[in-house]
């Protein structure tokens, strides 16, 4: 699979789009208002895209790093 869901209504997005996995912090609602439209409940951390858009995720973000690194060591064998 090529996509991660973050947890919310049906969001993910491609794993190539992810520039970084921040954790939470309300600093950054604004952003994810801007990109989301909302602030889901329980964010936990917060997925950056190539494009400079902040994704909530409800997963913590050493399991949303796990995944990235899993997936970019099964994309580059």
């Amino acid at each position: 699979m090529n996509d991660l869901w973050l947890g919310y209504d049906n969001l993910s997005i491609p794993y190539a789009e992810i520039a970084a996995v921040l954790i939470y912090q309300p600093a950054y609602d604004r952003r994810i208002l801007s990109a989301y439209g909302k602030i889901p409940a329980n964010i936990r951390a917060v997925v950056v895209t190539t494009e400079g858009r902040y994704l909530p995720s409800s997963w913590r973000a050493d399991q949303l790093r796990q995944r990235l690194i899993g997936w970019r060591a099964t994309a580059a064998s």
